[in-house]
């Protein structure tokens, strides 16, 4: 607008020059002597509304830019106070306004965006570069579809997370149908599809504790008795002590399985006391040695000196850690090592690192691990790390899973140093 206005201005100067010199020449040269006075009110009198009429333009136009600006102004508050991302796009996909959520989402803050196209600024932001591509795609769907479009995208952060955004795209058009232009709306929604999932996680939990109550004593009380003749019959019918010692594993196994559907089914009631965290993990590896040594796999144990004590149950904390380093020792190559940290990651809180070099987890059963019943072994029932999800909840602790694929997975769990007093 200022430049029309600058443009305007030095048309009317040059008019005038024009006008002032051109006039006075032909009333000098041709006009009558008798209407020399005559036509020179006129000449100012047209000159004067001419330039009257100009200044009432440039006026009304300086009016309808300030009108125009405090609504830009108005408008660019209040999509910048919105915690969504907001753009809005021309009928070509060039960017017209975005709000400052929207701009550092792509990285785009130092960037001039307006006047330009998705793929144009995939240029300024290489990290970015593809969702912008596919935001041009998506944005040809929506005017395809001459409708309002909803969808879920994922958008990577830098940090190596990802953020789920619930993003809407109204597409707009003129009276005869050609484009005019578009509005994209994303709300950020990864709290609320966590939260989502935590309460399926805590809902089959539930089930699962119900189910394990109303069965679990029923289950042991034969399981004792078979326990006990198949010993008495392999003590005394030697032929078959081989099949004994088979039947003997597998109600073992099966008495396994039902100790840790027990443990679902016991109330989160914790009576905690002061254990140091190293021994713990210390008397957890002495205990699973043999199975190392077994698998030809070496555990690694690193720690920090002085580490306090920490309020915990330390049975409950074998179990995790048993169910955890178990499970790192046979995922592990043979000749691998299993590696434990223990640190303090701050005054509050101690943490357990334990790495493994083996399989790895693929991205979708990591998005399902901890789920009861869901095991990637042959022989597994996805309970172990049921149980473990339960007994870090229970300490008000936190455990994190991260795993590639031929290279290894690391388990990180994070614990308080101190429990809310009751």
């Amino acid at each position: 607008m200022r430049k029309k206005l600058g443009f305007y201005l030095l048309l009317y100067i040059v008019f005038s020059i024009l006008w002032i010199s051109t006039t006075n020449y032909f009333i000098k040269q041709y006009a009558p002597q008798q209407l020399y006075v005559t036509l020179t009110i006129v000449k100012e009198i047209c000159y004067f509304l001419a330039s009257g009429l100009f200044l009432y333009y440039i006026v009304t136009k300086c009016r309808d830019y300030n009108t125009l600006h405090e609504d830009q102004k108005r408008l660019s508050t209040l999509i910048n106070s919105m915690v969504d991302l907001v753009t809005f796009k021309d009928a070509e996909g060039r960017w017209i306004e975005a709000n400052e959520f929207g701009l550092k989402l792509f990285q785009l803050e130092n960037v001039d965006y307006r006047g330009k196209k998705d793929s144009e600024l995939a240029e300024y932001s290489s990290f970015y570069r593809d969702a912008l591509y596919y935001c041009e795609v998506t944005d040809e769907e929506a005017w395809r579809n001459r409708k309002i479009t909803r969808a879920e995208e994922i958008i990577p952060q830098p940090d190596g997370s990802s953020k789920i955004f619930h993003t809407i795209k109204v597409p707009l058009f003129h009276r005869n149908g050609e484009r005019k232009g578009i509005v994209i709306i994303g709300r950020d929604i990864t709290d609320l599809r966590q939260a989502q999932e935590q309460l399926n996680r805590t809902e089959k939990l539930s089930v699962v504790g119900e189910l394990a109550a109303s069965v679990v004593h029923e289950i042991r009380n034969p399981l004792t008795s078979l326990m006990g003749f198949v010993q008495l019959l392999s003590e005394k019918d030697r032929e078959y002590y081989q099949y004994y010692t088979i039947m003997k594993d597998e109600l073992e196994r099966i008495n396994h399985i039902v100790g840790e559907l027990l443990l679902l089914a016991k109330p989160n009631t914790i009576s905690f006391t002061k254990a140091n965290l190293k021994k713990i993990i210390y008397d957890v590896v002495a205990l699973l040695e043999i199975q190392a040594i077994q698998h030809n796999v070496l555990i690694d144990v690193h720690y920090e000196k002085d580490l306090e004590e920490i309020e915990c149950e330390p049975n409950q904390l074998k179990q995790l850690f048993i169910n955890l380093i178990k499970n790192a020792i046979e995922a592990s190559i043979e000749g691998g090592k299993v590696e434990i940290y223990i640190r303090k990651t701050s005054s509050t809180s101690q943490s357990v690192l334990i790495k493994d070099n083996g399989c790895g987890i693929s991205k979708e059963r990591l998005e399902r691990i901890g789920e009861p019943f869901y095991s990637s072994k042959e022989k597994g029932t996805g309970l172990g790390l049921t149980v473990s999800f339960k007994i870090v909840q229970a300490h008000r602790g936190k455990i994190k899973f991260d795993s590639v694929l031929k290279e290894g997975t690391q388990v990180q769990i994070e614990l308080p140093t101190s429990q809310p007093k009751k």
